[in-house]
């Protein structure tokens, strides 16, 4: 089983990857998230090393592979594939739509509307993940609480900044040690947003 992969992106779409690693293409399913941060770092034009943490799905005959950035939304994509009714591709459009963090949120509360923001969730199969998650209490309250902590503080950068400075390879502690600096700045940059996102990623690479 290949449990991360490091290579220059060849090839990127918003749900497909392709890493060239000594030579080998390896091709990847991916949520938006991991698109959003290859394009934003330059990654794909650059020819720089992209991280991906994976997770191989074998069937009868197919191989998959599909990748996150961390290891705490490989094992969100985990925990709904463990679910009863949901497999791989169910798994990856639900955090691909609605993102990890927030996905996790809505099966604690067992918020049905938020579930059903995904294509192909009405609200019985919504009802359904929140049963099902629930059925998991504890591993679900242990993944909420891994996803808690690396949380940034109200007042820290973005979540899409925070996730493309980890594809980096920055800690959360060093990117909340660098906010902190950044805060004290005069005339920063409008709020980190898709478009101005190497901006704020420039900064905070100043401050680490």
């Amino acid at each position: 089983m290949i449990f991360s992969l490091t290579g220059v992106p060849v090839y990127v779409e918003p749900f497909f990857i392709v890493l060239e690693c000594g030579g080998v293409g390896y091709g990847a399913r991916i949520p938006v998230n991991v698109y959003q941060a290859v394009v934003a770092g330059g990654y794909d034009t650059g020819k720089k090393p992209f991280t991906l943490v994976t997770r191989s799905v074998y069937s009868e005959d197919n191989a998959q592979l599909y990748g996150f950035l961390d290891q705490a939304e490989a094992q969100l994509f985990d925990f709904i594939r463990s679910l009863h009714g949901f497999g791989p591709q169910a798994a990856m459009n639900l955090i691909s739509t609605i993102g990890g963090a927030e996905l996790l949120q809505a099966l604690k509360a067992s918020d049905v509307r938020a579930l059903t923001k995904v294509p192909g969730v009405g609200k019985t199969r919504a009802e359904k993940l929140c049963f099902e998650a629930h059925s998991k209490k504890a591993r679900l309250d242990k993944l909420s609480e891994k996803q808690s902590r690396q949380v940034t503080a109200t007042a820290g950068p973005d979540e899409l900044l925070v996730q493309a400075l980890i594809s980096l390879g920055y800690s959360q502690k060093e990117i909340d040690q660098a906010a902190e600096k950044i805060r004290k700045l005069p005339d920063l940059p409008a709020a980190a947003t898709r478009e101005n996102l190497q901006d704020w990623i420039r900064l905070y690479l100043r401050n680490l």
